[in-house]
C-alpha cells in the first residue's frame, strides 16, 4: 500500500480533518504501530519525536492533487521573528470520495484504521505536544529497550535531542498503556 493511500485512509478515520502538521504525523505514527507497518511508512528520530518524511511528502502531494485543503492560523513569531502557524488539512470533496474509494478496495484494513483512530481518541484527548511526548516516548521504548525508568528514558530522549519532564512521561504513560502499547509496573 502506498503511503499516500494510508494517510488518506487516515484522514477519513479521522473523520476527514486534522489539526497540524505534529499531530498529522503522531497519529499516522499510531496507526501505524497499531497496524506494525510505522518502520515501512518511514518513521525515524527527528526534532519534534517520530517523524516521516513519506508520510509529510504523501500530505503535500494530497494537497497539490486537490484532495486536502489547507488552513493555516498564525500564532505570531519566536524570538528571532520566524512565524510559527498551524497548519490544518481537512479532505476535499474529492478527497471524500478518493478516501472511499480507497476504503471500499481494503475494508478489513480500513476498519483497523477506524478502530485504532478510536482507541486514540479514547485514550485521552492529548494535545499536539502531549501527543508528540507519547510518541517520543513509545519510540524510546520500542528501539532502545522494552522496559526502561524514567531516568534512562530522559537519557536517550537527550541523546537525541528531546527533552521530557517527568510529569509530561507520566501523562504520556497514561495515553500508551491505554492503547495496551506498554504495561507499566510503578
Amino acid at each position: 500500500m502506498k503511503t499516500r493511500d494510508f494517510v488518506v485512509l487516515a484522514y477519513g478515520a479521522f473523520g476527514g480533518a486534522i489539526s497540524g502538521k505534529t499531530n498529522l504525523q503522531k497519529k499516522v505514527y499510531f496507526l501505524g504501530v497499531g497496524l506494525g507497518r510505522e518502520s515501512k511508512l518511514g518513521y525515524r528520530a527527528h526534532y519534534y519525536g517520530p517523524y516521516s518524511a513519506a508520510v509529510a511528502e504523501a500530505n503535500s502531494e494530497l494537497k497539490s492533487l486537490g484532495y486536502l485543503s489547507e488552513c493555516s492560523t498564525s500564532w505570531g513569531s519566536d524570538q528571532r521573528w520566524f512565524e510559527i502557524a498551524r497548519y490544518d488539512y481537512s479532505l476535499t470533496e474529492e478527497g471524500n470520495r478518493l478516501c472511499n474509494r480507497k476504503r471500499n478496495r481494503q475494508p478489513e484494513l480500513y476498519e483497523e484504521i477506524q478502530r485504532l483512530a478510536a482507541a486514540i481518541k479514547a485514550a485521552g484527548d492529548l494535545n499536539y505536544w502531549e501527543l508528540l511526548i507519547a510518541a517520543k516516548t513509545f519510540f524510546i521504548l520500542k528501539n532502545h529497550g522494552a522496559t526502561a525508568t524514567f531516568e534512562e528514558i530522559q537519557k536517550v530522549a537527550r541523546d537525541l535531542g528531546w527533552e521530557v519532564t517527568e510529569q509530561e512521561l507520566d501523562k504520556a504513560s497514561d495515553f500508551l498503556e491505554k492503547m495496551d502499547l506498554i504495561e507499566r509496573t510503578d
